[in-house]
């Protein structure tokens, strides 16, 4: 069970950490943040702002789950299952994504891998032997 909280703690705080600086930081922090990277500076209209911000966002509160998770695996057992599946489906969606608007593949593999690493630990990890909970 500590394994499965490690894991949920480290997925969450790189999904946190990651994205939470996108959600307030200036365009321009952004824009060279992105340059440092390597990728290219995209324009800046007011719908890539917007979906920029709003996908940060989204990443930070998927941190916010993956924290909250790890808390008590165990309550939250059934959001295990969401868990994993999200992985696999960020996983082959970077992918697939990536493919179709030709990014460099580095990028888009790196999130691809990730994410399918990320659901397969929890998997690897998961409590096994415990009866879930019945609702009433």
């Amino acid at each position: 069970m500590k394994a499965l909280k490690a894991v949920l703690v480290v997925i969450g705080i790189l999904c946190f950490l990651s994205a939470a600086p996108g959600t307030v930081a200036p365009w321009s922090s952004i824009v060279r943040g992105l340059g440092v990277i390597g990728l290219e500076a995209p324009p800046e209209h007011p719908v890539v702002v917007y979906g920029t911000r709003l996908s940060s966002l989204a990443f930070t509160l998927i941190g916010v789950f993956f924290l909250v998770l790890a808390s008590d695996p165990l309550r939250y057992r059934p959001m295990l299952v969401l868990a994993v599946c999200g992985c696999f489906a960020v996983g082959v969606l970077a992918l697939a994504a990536g493919c179709l608007t030709g990014m460099q593949p580095l990028w888009y593999l790196g999130d691809t891998a990730t994410s399918l690493i990320a659901g397969l630990l929890i998997l690897a990890f998961w409590p096994r032997g415990v009866q879930p909970t019945s609702l009433k």
